[in-house]
């Protein structure tokens, strides 16, 4: 039995040993090009490392027997420091040739150099990617692409790629409708994305230009940060903006996300007032931006790799919201709309980002909602965080209106008489400011000076309780007896003005006074006590006989006076204003 258990396990090592190198080098059959629009290649794709960077093509025809099949993610090696080398053979359909684009949606990559081999021969050599300036691209395209003449039967194609950026490597083989018809679907999801990230920025600095809220300018910071990413990303820089300078391309796309994190961090701490409530918190924000920003002056001085720069972007732009999460969520708990509309935002960025996080590692297929999830999360992000500066200018609305309603309060409380309510000498100017303008000799303005007559003996004998209380009374009586117009104020003491304008004539003026000494033919209760006072008044007219308030009141006071030492509870009107000769 031990014999022949060791004679089996001898047999299967022998059928190992025939099978297995067959299957672990299996190479792909050649790749049909026939009359489908579309043409993954990824399937019949091998491999090559060059980590010396110094291949050529003569230098890897030869070696074709050395490419192996990629048995990780399909089109995607992730960070690949080595240049690498795709071996695709072909199998054409028909019988004339076919006019393909090759294209590699991915338009990060730096240098791609596509050679078409026939007979084991070069019969065509393109060169792509993001370090040439636009003008020298074979096609004018976002991405790396190249137009293919096919002819009928066996053919290769070898592509070297060298990147600073992930090897990220979804190539296709497109008949030229089939790649107009793409772009033209991509630029439309492009264009709205952009589109509204553009909107946005529009809102964000209009609002900072009226309100000077510092929040509108980090919201404002963010945006360009991530239209920055987005135009990189996406190949639209490089495309449209700066064609004759492809070393930005290979620059900004981690910067602007740096540049958003940084302005993240200082929105995040305005917006859920971390300086007053989590000052642990708030400093550690004010730290990832100034590591975000100190980032991104050493990638800029060239201190820092593209590599180390997109892995510390990544890491940030992760790490920050991430850490303020909990807190953001237990805010929600408490009913606080700002930290809802944060967390929905949150939700959404975070998924994109560790799902471009994979992408960029190499553990996710470049498909196009692997590829789009990112940029539609920053704009949703964005979107939800612009309902976060909506409620900040519902804030400050209220609180304008609570400031207006408090100094409108406090100025009434200024010109107004503590004990009766009605104005007192200040807000009795501010009326007579606003009335004087609009009287004339045909609509004249009075002014009536009112002193009690007898106030001081129902004070002494009664108290200062009584005596308020009648002053009270007074002044309801004068108002029952007055149009809405007019104006009843107490200058202090047991002296009222009451200003009366638009009256038909002197005779009207005079008229009202005398039916204001009758109100107070009639005693006053107050307090139980039964109180009798009575009125001297004098009075001005405007513009007869001024028009300044302080000048009109004075000759009113001369006009009382005069009534007072004629024996009081009578009417005197001012005398006439002498005129020079």
């Amino acid at each position: 039995m031990r014999f022949a258990y060791r004679f089996m396990r001898l047999l299967c090592l022998l059928l190992i040993l025939q099978l297995g190198p067959a299957w672990v080098a299996a190479t792909p059959a050649a790749l049909r090009v026939d009359n489908s629009s579309d043409i993954a290649l990824w399937p019949a794709v091998t491999l090559l490392d060059d980590p010396s960077h110094r291949l050529g093509v003569a230098d890897v025809l030869p070696r074709r027997a050395e490419f192996s099949p990629h048995t990780g993610t399909p089109g995607n090696l992730g960070r690949h420091a080595a240049a690498l080398w795709l071996h695709v053979p072909l199998d054409v359909t028909g019988s004339g040739p076919q006019q393909r684009v090759l294209e590699i949606d991915y338009p990060s990559l730096n240098r791609v150099e596509v050679y078409l081999v026939r007979d084991g021969q070069v019969v065509s050599q393109q060169l792509m990617g993001n370090e040439l300036v636009y003008s020298a691209r074979p096609l004018p395209s976002r991405t790396p692409a190249a137009l293919l003449t096919l002819e009928p039967g066996r053919s290769e194609l070898l592509i070297r790629v060298r990147t600073q950026s992930s090897m990220v490597l979804p190539i296709t083989l497109r008949t030229p409708q089939g790649f107009l018809a793409a772009e033209s679907a991509t630029h439309l999801v492009q264009g709205i994305l952009l589109g509204l990230a553009l909107c946005m920025l529009i809102y964000s600095l209009a609002h900072y230009v009226s309100l000077r809220d510092p929040m509108f300018l980090q919201y404002t910071a963010m945006l360009v940060g991530n239209l920055v990413f987005l135009l990189a990303y996406f190949g639209v820089g490089p495309q449209y903006l700066w064609q004759d300078a492809p070393e930005l391309s290979r620059k900004l796309a981690p910067l602007g996300v740096l540049l958003s994190v940084a302005a993240a961090a200082h929105f995040i701490n305005g917006a859920l007032v971390l300086r007053d409530s989590q000052r642990l918190m708030f400093h550690m924000m004010r730290v990832v931006a100034a590591l975000a920003l100190l980032t991104i002056a050493l990638a800029l001085l060239g201190v820092l790799t593209y590599g180390t720069a997109q892995t510390l972007a990544m890491v940030l732009g992760v790490g920050t919201p991430a850490s303020v999460l909990p807190l953001a969520f237990i805010r929600v708990l408490r009913g606080e709309r700002v930290a809802a509309y944060m967390l929905f935002g949150w939700t959404f960025y975070l998924g994109g980002a560790a799902t471009l996080s994979l992408l960029i590692r190499g553990y996710t297929e470049p498909t196009v909602l692997a590829q789009y999830s990112y940029p539609a999360s920053i704009i949703i992000e964005m979107a939800a965080w612009m309902g976060v500066l909506g409620l900040r200018v519902q804030a400050m609305h209220r609180s304008a209106d609570r400031a207006r309603l408090e100094s409108e309060g406090l100025r009434a409380l200024a010109q107004t008489d503590a004990l009766t309510g009605l104005p007192n000498r200040r807000g009795l100017q501010d009326r007579l400011a606003g009335a004087l303008p609009q009287a004339t000799p045909q609509r004249p303005l009075a002014i009536y000076l009112l002193d009690l007559d007898g106030f001081k003996p129902v004070n002494d004998m009664h108290g200062h309780d009584v005596g308020d209380a009648l002053l009270v009374a007074v002044g309801q009586r004068l108002r029952q007896h007055l149009r809405d117009s007019d104006v009843v104020a107490r200058l202090g003491g047991d002296e009222f003005v009451v200003l009366a304008d638009d009256l038909t004539d002197n005779d009207a003026a005079a008229g009202l006074g005398q039916k204001l000494l009758a109100a107070f033919d009639d005693p006053f209760v107050v307090l139980g006590h039964r109180c009798k006072v009575g009125l001297t008044i004098g009075y001005a007219m405007a513009p007869q006989d001024g028009q300044r308030g302080n000048d009109l009141l004075k000759r009113a006071d001369a006009a009382m006076y005069a009534g007072k030492r004629a024996g009081r509870h009578c009417m005197r009107r001012a005398e006439p204003a002498k005129t020079s000769a």
